[in-house]
């Protein structure tokens, strides 16, 4: 049986993605793109979000392809945010045609490839991928579409792509790892904290390095982000809203309960590691992290 530490690393390599995912996700992404060049004068389409950065964990939901407009399509931003999601979602509708496939989301079309989700059938599938219409207003600065507010705000990916990575090149390339780990208890736990940009955001204040262990450092972060769940937390890039704007008062309390709920287990999983009952030790972390955290 794995020592802890041992099932923690294995739980690191869980959530990397594979090359079979990463060969849907280029499959499904392409043909995307594919739909909405048809549809749209696209100067440039890259892949965004935590896919880029490097942060997205298992199952693959919510690829972000990020489409710049081009000039064909300026007329578009002085039209409300709905009205360029709306355009986005009636171009993707012709492609992918099987009802609910596709959806309006606050900032991106999203298109689901697998409307029935099951755990032990999702390995090496892309399920969803999220079209961002952007427009660009200088050098990698873009301006996207909010439903949510009515506005068009402002963000700057390689921005949060370069923190990111200096951020994991500070903590040794723990840091990554960390985030995708918080990541899974979030996803695992019914998203008490949305969006889950906002763990990343928070993960970049609080980790400091030196870093101890993976179980040590996930205790430590759900303590903290209890601690600090309710403040304020601005776009890092420092021209968006509020990354935490989601989480209302009534969604703040929800979360410090999850995380003082894993807090709770996972000083009952130390406890029997202490104690020899490492096979209790490892069922427990798997309650508080999610299926991907190996039990033997």
């Amino acid at each position: 049986m794995r020592t802890t530490d041992q099932a923690f690393d294995k739980f690191r390599q869980n959530l990397e993605l594979g090359p079979t995912e990463s060969a849907d996700a280029q499959k499904r992404h392409k043909d995307v793109r594919e739909c909405i060049r048809k549809g749209f004068d696209v100067a440039n389409d890259v892949l965004s979000g935590s896919y880029r950065r490097h942060t997205k964990t298992k199952p693959l939901k919510d690829v972000d392809v990020f489409f710049i407009l081009g000039q064909k399509e300026r007329w578009r931003r002085s039209k409300p945010p709905i009205d360029m999601l709306t355009a986005f979602d009636e171009c993707l509708k012709k492609e992918f045609t099987d009802e609910g496939q596709t959806e309006i989301g606050r900032r991106a079309v999203t298109v689901v490839f697998e409307k029935n989700y099951y755990p032990d059938d999702h390995h090496g599938k892309v399920l969803s991928i999220d079209a961002v219409p952007a427009f660009e207003i200088e050098t990698d600065v873009f301006e996207i579409p909010d439903k949510v507010t009515g506005t068009w705000i402002k963000t700057n990916p390689k921005k949060h792509q370069a923190q990111a990575t200096a951020k994991n090149k500070e903590i040794d390339g723990y840091w990554v790892p960390l985030v995708k780990m918080i990541k899974g208890w979030n996803r695992a736990n019914g998203k008490p904290i949305k969006p889950s940009f906002l763990i990343e955001v928070i993960a970049e204040e609080l980790v400091e390095s030196p870093f101890s262990t993976y179980a040590n450092e996930v205790r430590n972060f759900f303590a903290a982000m209890e601690a600090n769940i309710g403040r304020e937390w601005p776009d890092p890039a420092g021209l968006g809203p509020l990354v935490s704007d989601q989480m209302t008062p009534k969604m703040i309390t929800a979360a410090k309960t999850a995380l003082q709920e894993a807090q709770r287990k996972a000083a009952l999983a130390c406890r029997a590691e202490r104690t020899g009952r490492q096979g209790e030790a490892l069922k427990i972390w798997r309650e508080i992290l999610g299926p991907y955290f190996p039990l033997t």
